[in-house]
């Protein structure tokens, strides 16, 4: 008997062992460093024309990326396109080639940590809002009187309302699927993968060591916050089975704008990443007659 309660102190002590390194070091780092995913699709085999370019971060990283013209003498504006975590600039092109059908240009990128761009981590907004302050300088370089506008998927929307709040310079944002705070999207991805099993300290403690790999302050990352202070036009887009990212996130980030134009749309039955397919003619109709429209009001 007593040997059984050795082994079952020893098999105990390993487990938590297992478990500290796992909160420790593994967790933060599945957290902060995505899987990069690269695309060998590009602008020319969709027939858009574009420039490819580069940006300096202000903490020197060095981010990729296009500009797709648009398919008209001139330009309705200039949207900035952000991908969602583990993904890549390339996943935006079918989008970019709508927006060029339409006389809209737009820029999109691979986030730092992710695609060909620089960085080993993400940072969930905290380091990214700024990285977009640079794009919007490059845009008005090229273009002084472009009215821009923002749209971002998932971490790209979180990006972008954080963009929206820091950066005055960008007309509007159309944001899809993502969530209001930081730690609460890790819990709930903790929880779900654990099986209903999470527990709040240990995701809480993960963040923390997180943001001290990664050098940013999770606390500080909380889109909820930001449209406190955006007064810009928004549209917000979620479906109501995302299996990710609850679409509660979304009707919260909603009533929580300060602006008075702003645009709610749940799509029923879509998931985490099918919108547009899901939503269809409705949904692409209301999502780009609030971008021709903002675009149409807006005059540098």
């Amino acid at each position: 008997m007593r040997k059984w309660l050795k082994i079952l102190a020893s098999v105990i002590v390993l487990v938590l062992i297992l478990v500290y390194v796992a909160v420790y070091m593994v967790v933060p780092i599945a957290i902060t460093q995505p899987p990069r995913v690269r695309s060998n699709m590009t602008p020319e085999r969709l027939n858009l024309e574009s420039d490819s370019l580069q940006w300096m971060s202000h903490d020197s990283i060095v981010l990729s990326g296009y500009w797709v013209k648009a398919n008209a003498e001139s330009s309705k504006g200039v949207m900035i396109l952000i991908h969602g975590i583990g993904g890549c600039k390339e996943h935006f092109l079918p989008l970019s080639h709508k927006l060029a059908s339409k006389g809209i240009e737009s820029v999109l990128f691979d986030g730092r940590a992710h695609g060909k761009s620089e960085g080993d981590y993400v940072t969930y907004g905290y380091k990214e809002k700024q990285d977009i302050s640079i794009i919007v300088d490059s845009i008005l370089a090229r273009q002084p009187e472009s009215a821009i506008g923002i749209w971002g998927n998932s971490l790209g929307g979180a990006i972008a309302i954080q963009a929206l709040e820091l950066d005055l310079r960008i007309d509007f944002g159309i944001i899809e699927s993502t969530f209001t705070e930081l730690d609460d999207i890790i819990y709930d991805y903790n929880d779900r993968l654990t099986g209903g099993l999470g527990m709040r300290f240990i995701s809480d403690y993960a963040l923390k060591r997180a943001g001290v790999l990664a050098g940013f302050d999770p606390d500080e990352v909380k889109p909820i916050e930001s449209v406190k202070n955006i007064n810009v036009p928004m549209f917000i887009g979620h479906g109501d089975a995302d299996e990710s990212i609850s679409v509660q996130y979304g009707k919260d980030l909603y009533d929580n704008l300060k602006t008075a134009n702003k645009e709610l749309f749940i799509v029923p039955g879509a998931g985490h990443f099918n919108l547009m397919k899901i939503g269809g003619q409705d949904y692409e109709k209301s999502v780009f007659g609030f971008i021709e429209r903002n675009f149409s009001d807006q005059e540098r």
